[in-house]
């Protein structure tokens, strides 16, 4: 229990230290910084409405919408994660303690597999961002519109997968909002 925080610094280097081994080899490879800012910087520059005034009835319109629209809920969503990574990082001790007996250890179990899926999407975060920076985007076609839109969902999706694979607590935002709808009073 005294060397949890020891421990916890540890899996977060571990776990940095494999994203950044994937974000290097995606700069070394295409040239480009991999990151969130370089994403938006590249979406926004390869999906400029040409137009002066937006009119979201039409197909650019909507696209460029949907896309703002999924970004926030992809900020929203990866700030709720790092909030609730510090939260498993500020119990980490009551975790390691419960494993002192038998009837606690559930508790050390489900925290470590909450916290261990919260750190595994950064890896896939990592993985998707390469395979998007891999693709060339200056054509301006409807295709690679759309190629965008995939790569903005399957990052927002990200969560839900690692929750269905490994299990853990959810941070997708309109999930959570779902949940909280059903409630009764």
């Amino acid at each position: 229990m005294n060397f949890s925080f020891f421990l916890m610094d540890l899996l977060l280097d571990l776990n940095s230290n494999i994203s950044l081994a994937i974000r290097s080899l995606g700069e070394s490879l295409f040239n480009k910084n991999i990151s969130f800012s370089e994403l938006i910087n590249t979406i926004n520059t390869n999906m400029s409405i040409s137009s002066s005034s937006i009119n979201i009835f039409t197909i650019d319109g909507l696209i460029k919408g949907t896309l703002t629209l999924s970004l926030l809920s992809l900020v929203l969503s990866y700030s709720f994660r790092y909030i609730m990574i510090k939260v498993f990082i500020l119990i980490s001790p009551f975790a390691i303690f419960s494993l002192c007996l038998n009837n606690t250890s559930w508790f050390f179990k489900a925290w470590f597999r909450n916290i261990f899926s919260l750190l595994f999407i950064q890896n896939i975060v990592s993985i998707v961002l390469l395979i998007l920076f891999s693709m060339d985007f200056s054509s301006d076609n409807l295709f690679t519109k759309f190629i965008y839109i995939g790569g903005i969902y399957v990052l927002i999706r990200a969560n839900s997968f690692v929750r269905e694979f490994i299990g853990g607590v959810s941070t997708n935002i309109s999930q959570s909002v779902n949940n909280f709808s059903k409630l009764k009073l």
